[in-house]
């Protein structure tokens, strides 16, 4: 891969590459660092995403295993579902809160694997395939991931819903 297809591939894909570390690591400093961390990583092995047949989930998939790597260093992952949890009991009543807001909170209170794949999904707009591949996991289980998550957030909203 030459220099300016690479540079081509980062620009196409920085933004997205951005969010998906956010949505993991919930600090835009420690994402931004981790996609640049990426990134450095990618050009030194660039022969590898030519071989690659998804570049899009190439990509994704460092920033994933990157941010994973960098909650057990930091020994984030250990609390990150305690600290959800806090974080959710000390929030304001519904009705102050933005419906938006709000998905995003139930979202995160989501199990990982369940918010990942749909993170992917719904929000990235990737297929199945690209998401197995980044999740390295089977496309059904993917659609499994996505449909049970998809499920408790409609169980949560179902009530503000029929309000709508």
């Amino acid at each position: 891969m030459t220099r300016s297809e690479f540079e081509k591939l980062i620009i196409q894909q920085k933004d997205k590459l951005f969010r998906f570390a956010l949505s993991i690591l919930k600090d835009t400093d420690e994402a931004q660092d981790a996609v640049q961390e990426v990134v450095l990583k990618l050009w030194k092995n660039r022969r590898l995403i030519d071989n690659s047949q998804y570049h899009e989930s190439y990509c994704l998939t460092a920033v994933k295993n990157h941010c994973f790597d960098v909650l057990r260093k930091q020994k984030h992952h250990q609390n990150y579902l305690q600290t959800n949890i806090t974080e959710q009991m000390e929030e304001t009543r519904f009705d102050a809160i933005d419906f938006v807001e709000k998905l995003k909170q139930e979202l995160h209170q989501l199990p990982v694997q369940q918010r990942m794949a749909i993170e992917l999904k719904d929000f990235q707009g990737l297929d199945y395939e690209e998401v197995s591949e980044i999740m390295e996991q089977s496309a059904n289980t993917i659609r499994v991931h996505v449909s049970r998550g998809r499920k408790k957030l409609f169980e949560i909203f179902k009530e503000e819903l029929a309000n709508v």
